[in-house]
């Protein structure tokens, strides 16, 4: 069986269910039997869905967790006094049945569920702000109260973030190791005691402690001592018949328990003498320790984990997820049990090795499935996005807003011309992912849906990829030209490629042709600009230009362009001239990316108006960055 949903009510950032059609603030999640990946900025409700979970199952390591006056929402109508969380299980086997008969709902279909429903509520307003916890079974908290062995059976394995995992691996009373190892299958043998003082033998640890103990205590040196506080102090005091001695023993009592106690797991060196480890690797260490303990319980494992990045850098990153996908695959035997993993990240390197229908996303205290039927992709783009969406392209699932752009040209450029004209990516959360020519509405398509939508703006910048009037025979290429279409063409055309516009996603067509052209034929400061870039890229082509050569590179650009107007030469003819260079044939023409490189350093923050954008551009930036 398995974690499938998951619903809380008044639980922190959401709230409460609504009872007409539309969908309400509360939580409402549904979780895949393998790994389910929830991703998302700070703040949207990542930890929240964990500790949900973890309230109501709670964990195999046995931290308390005590719920507090803040646990309970607060909205606009103020705190609630009560909030609820229900975790459903579903694919029951015969076995698991079993173990949960008194607990089970059985739908009409003869389907059998384990509903967990874990209820507070809020006693006092005042301090203490004492809480009323009870976890019942039942679709609404209705039935017998979950309590002993299946209690037991349900608890999740939980690793926090930024943990302590050297700490959490060393020696001590009730250590995190000590309980992992003592769930181990064999381990409970380890208990007897097997020591055979006339053969001195032991096999288990138990009898290996005991044995310990009593050549402790046979030790001469051992006996010497105590046979001096004895004779020569202790007996001192006695008075009367009274008789005072001593005895030396190992501290403790010689129990499994105490014998795992005192075990520690280190990462070996190959050398007698132990070396501190570098903190990455010890995580990575934990994680293997916990899987040992997840991998042995035989009723619904379950690993909550939150960052599992942490002090990993990104190649390990790569690994661990590695490691975390095979045991949720699990094996063909009871003895290698497919484990369910529920992760949080901030990591675009775990979020691109995962598939996509796999992950969620939380903003604003809401959770959106990226499962099929849940987006506008179809069986095509997600096979795609399987190929194609790494590590930097990832970096769309935790933006406020995202920009998706057909070549290195837009990414390089639009941040500064953005910053120019007054609008911040940075500072409104945009992020710029280059996808091609052929992805763009691939990737625009996992954030459509029907009914509530992701609130993340998406804004897909393309060119227009029609030949401007009067454009020169040897810079036309295989591209129709406006001259030789009716205006309505030109709308159709135009038309089609927005067609994949709906709810957040809107598609923003340059005004006349490509980037670099409108931006020559937008203002003349921007001409200026591009005529500069371009100017640069050209003299790149065979070698780079040193500093004082490319100024004077750019300030010949920047003559020329005083003299075209001048002579009165329009925008159009000189957006043509400047843009010749980088539309030459292959091998004898200017890089795009070079050239927006150059653009990119010239232009500085507050450097031009808006109006000296193209229109297309200034309604992309406004959308992007919320009109501001």
């Amino acid at each position: 069986m398995y974690l499938a949903t998951l619903t809380a009510e008044n639980f922190r950032v959401f709230g409460a269910r609504r009872s007409s059609e539309d969908a309400g603030d509360s939580l409402e999640l549904e979780l895949t039997p393998g790994v389910s990946v929830l991703l998302g900025e700070n703040d949207a409700g990542k930890t929240a869905v964990v500790d949900a979970i973890r309230l109501c199952l709670l964990t195999t390591a046995a931290d308390f967790y005590r719920v507090a006056r803040d646990d309970f929402h607060a909205g606009p109508g103020g705190r609630t006094d009560t909030f609820t969380i229900t975790c459903r299980f579903k694919e029951l086997s015969t076995e698991e049945q079993g173990i949960f008969l008194e607990h089970l709902t059985t739908d009409p279909n003869g389907t059998s569920s384990l509903y967990i429903t874990f209820k507070a509520e809020l006693m006092e307003p005042l301090p203490p702000h004492r809480v009323s916890v009870t976890t019942r079974t039942g679709p609404n908290g209705e039935g017998p109260t979950l309590d002993g062995a299946a209690r037991e059976h349900l608890k999740a394995t939980y690793l926090r973030p930024l943990r302590d995992a050297e700490g959490e691996l060393r020696a001590g009373r009730g250590s995190r190791l000590s309980q992992i190892l003592a769930g181990y299958p064999t381990m409970k043998a380890e208990g007897a005691n097997d020591f055979d003082v006339d053969n001195d033998t032991a096999i288990t640890l138990v009898g290996i402690m005991r044995r310990a103990e009593h050549h402790i205590r046979s030790n001469s040196t051992v006996m010497a001592a105590l046979d001096d506080i004895n004779s020569g102090y202790l007996e001192k005091f006695s008075i009367g018949s009274d008789t005072l001695r001593g005895e030396i023993g190992v501290a403790g009592d010689a129990t499994l328990s105490r014998a795992l106690e005192r075990l520690e797991l280190r990462l070996s060196t190959g050398e007698s003498e132990w070396t501190r480890r570098g903190l990455g690797y010890n995580n990575a260490l934990f994680m293997a320790a916990e899987l040992l303990l997840l991998g042995n319980n035989d009723v619904a494992p379950l690993l909550l984990i939150e960052e599992p990045e942490a002090h990993l850098h990104p190649q390990l990153q790569t690994r661990v997820m590695d490691l975390l996908l095979d045991r949720a695959a699990g094996g063909e035997s009871a003895a290698d049990p497919r484990v369910q993993v529920i992760l949080t990240t901030h990591s675009p390197h775990l979020a691109s090795a995962v598939p996509v229908e796999w992950i969620t996303l939380v903003a604003a205290g809401r959770t959106f499935s990226l499962a099929p039927g849940m987006t506008g992709l179809d069986p095509s783009d997600y096979a795609f996005l399987s190929k194609f969406l790494d590590a930097t392209k990832a970096n769309l699932f935790f933006a406020r807003s995202v920009a998706l752009v057909e070549g290195d040209a837009e990414a390089l450029l639009l941040p500064a011309l953005a910053a120019a004209a007054g609008w911040s990516f940075s500072e409104n959360g945009v992020s710029i992912v280059n996808v091609g020519h052929t992805g763009l509405f691939r990737y625009s398509h996992i954030f459509k849906r029907d009914g509530q939508q992701i609130p993340v703006s998406v804004a897909c910048i393309r060119d227009r990829d029609l030949l401007p009037p009067d454009t020169p025979e040897d810079m036309r290429g295989q591209l129709p030209s406006v001259s030789t279409m009716t205006s309505q063409q030109v709308e159709a055309h135009v038309t089609r490629l927005k067609s994949g516009d709906a709810g957040p996603v809107r598609t923003f067509v340059s005004d006349q042709w490509t980037l670099e052209y409108d931006l020559a034929a937008a203002s003349w400061p921007l001409a200026t600009v591009m005529h500069q870039a371009v100017c640069s890229a050209w003299a790149s082509t065979n070698k780079w230009p040193t500093g004082p050569e490319l100024v004077d590179i750019q300030a010949r650009a920047a003559e020329e362009i005083a003299e075209w107007r001048k002579d009165e030469t329009s925008l159009d003819q000189a957006a043509m001239r400047i843009y010749r260079p980088l539309r030459r044939k292959p091998g004898k023409q200017a890089s795009k990316a070079v050239s927006a490189q150059y653009a990119a350093q010239l232009l500085t923050p507050g450097s031009l108006a808006r109006s000296d954008l193209p229109l297309y551009l200034r309604d992309a930036f406004s959308h992007l960055c919320g009109g501001g």
